[in-house]
């Protein structure tokens, strides 16, 4: 099979080179890759590429018309997920003098999907794309009823989720029959390219996730832990959103113990120790003080030592690269999370409730999702330097803001989930709009869903003009999207039914 793959991906790479002569044949190449989940085999082809199309587009050459909406919102989101500006005004021809898009945009199907998905890739203040947004989402459900039924599979998949919030490998698998459904679009050679990568992928991820699997019944967790939620999958799950490329299998060994630790403690602070108990606790993990153990209770002392030993356990891994200092940036990003589940669980006890601005200050922190950063560079190779975890560990903006989504997104799906455990919680983001602006159940969602399009803008914009090394970035756009795929409808963490069908089709369901 891996040969046959070799072949493959040579026949491809032979397909991109001679679609250069037509920069239409070669965005539609390009899309179809990066949908299917294969661009990893071509990231210099397509790197090189889309650098050419962003220096011809400025410099106003195009080997097409520009009044073909499909082609001008595919190059416009194309450049921008690459992080290269290009100003939303292209989309002026489509308008009228008032604002608005021109009713006969309408009824170009391929033109409103290919605008609805460039519109994800909004900054602030860009309107247009505002509009756009609306306008292609309300044609799209309006069309859906009247099309034939593969092209209404494409357009409710889009309208489910765009691609800029979906997880690459699920999106792979789940646009694979759709792409070989488009009798006009599709190519042979593309196709078994992708089923064939998804196949062999699936092999690994199952020998991954065997591996882990034992490696949490050994940590003793799920036996002599009962209150910790026991989702070793569903970790796994959130990290293959993170990266799920072959070369990347030891980081993801390595992330998901991290972040099954992250787990446990999040359930020590907020379902298992008193006050007292936590604040030892606490001291104990700042001090990583392994004596501290013999004074804790006996559930709190497994925990703390399951933690003691996993980082140990990583220490040994990176030190064969001589990466030794990447465990004390985690360390410390431990820390930190330990102090501030600590300020949480003195909320809860107080039954505080916060404005919603005092809320998120804190709880964006306890989102956890600086540490998920940090730690997915752990395994990361060269190109993660100190300087980029001198950057990761500083909680920069473009962290604030995934943190600040997965916060949000997780009180709106969990809301339910928690009344009816009648779990006691530090009160959701959702209390705090009711008790602050008067809000019901549903304008606090509505108000806090709006806060989660503000935070994509943002990291959108953040993409734009940061430095650190895009392989890098990618890890935390991606962790962005793990979020919303886990989050969308209810929290599917806590709540791993929800769960069960995506992580069916990535790693029981042959393709």
């Amino acid at each position: 099979m891996k040969q046959r793959m070799q072949v493959l991906v040579k026949d491809v790479k032979i397909l991109l080179k001679d679609a250069k002569g037509s920069m239409r044949e070669e965005m539609q190449l390009i899309d179809a890759l990066q949908r299917l989940g294969v661009a990893y085999h071509f990231e210099q082809e397509i790197s090189e590429a889309l650098w050419f199309v962003n220096t011809s587009s400025s410099s106003g050459h195009h080997s097409y018309s520009d009044d073909d909406l499909h082609f001008v919102a595919l190059r416009f989101r194309l450049l921008r997920e690459r992080h290269y500006y290009v100003p939303p005004y292209v989309f002026n021809q489509f308008m009228d003098g008032k604002g608005k898009f021109k009713e006969e945009v309408s009824n170009d199907l391929n033109g409103l999907l290919s605008l609805y998905e460039a519109a994800y890739l909004g900054i602030p203040g860009e309107d247009l794309l505002d509009e756009a947004l609306d306008f292609t989402r309300s044609h799209l459900q309006s069309l859906v009823k009247h099309i034939g039924p593969s092209l209404a599979r494409k357009v409710k998949h889009a309208l489910e989720a765009p691609l800029r919030k979906r997880m690459t490998k699920l999106n792979a698998r789940l646009y694979i029959p759709i792409y070989e459904e488009d009798t006009e679009a599709k190519n042979d050679v593309v196709l078994e390219l992708a089923k064939l990568d998804f196949h062999i992928l699936q092999l690994l991820h199952r020998e991954e996730v065997k591996k882990i699997s034992m490696w949490w019944k050994d940590v003793g967790v799920p036996t002599k832990l009962t209150f910790a939620r026991d989702r070793i999958v569903e970790l796994y799950f959130w990290i293959l959103g993170v990266y799920f490329e072959p070369q990347y299998s030891r980081a993801r060994m390595m992330m998901v113990k991290v972040i099954s630790m992250v787990s446990l403690m999040d359930d020590v602070y907020d379902s298992y120790g008193t006050m007292v108990e936590l604040q030892h606790f606490t001291g104990a993990i700042q001090r990583w003080d392994f004596k501290a153990a013999d004074e804790m209770e006996e559930c709190l002392r497994v925990a703390f030592l399951a933690i003691y030993q996993t980082m140990g356990e990583l220490e040994d891994e990176v030190l064969k690269d001589g990466k030794l200092y990447r465990i004390d940036y985690l360390r410390r990003e431990f820390e930190k999370l330990a102090i501030v589940y600590l300020e949480e669980a003195k909320w809860r006890d107080e039954c505080y409730v916060p404005s919603l601005a005092e809320h998120l200050e804190l709880s964006i922190k306890t989102s956890t999702l600086n540490v998920v950063a940090c730690a997915s560079f752990i395994g990361m190779g060269e190109i993660a330097g100190k300087h980029s975890f001198d950057w990761v560990t500083s909680f920069p903006q473009i962290i604030k803001d995934v943190s600040k989504l997965s916060r949000l997104m997780d009180d709106v799906g969990g809301f339910e989930v928690d009344a009816k455990m009648g779990r006691k919680h530090v009160v959701s983001t959702i209390h705090c709009c009711m008790n602050e602006f008067g809000d019901s159940l549903e304008e606090a969602k509505a108000r806090l869903l709006h806060l989660v399009e503000d935070a994509w803008k943002n990291i959108n914009k953040e993409c734009l003009h940061l430095t650190i090394p895009s392989a890098l970035l990618a890890r935390v756009v991606n962790s962005a999207c793990t979020m919303e795929t886990i989050y969308r409808k209810i929290d599917g963490y806590t709540e791993p039914s929800l769960l069960k069908n995506s992580i069916s089709l990535l790693f029981v369901q042959p393709i």
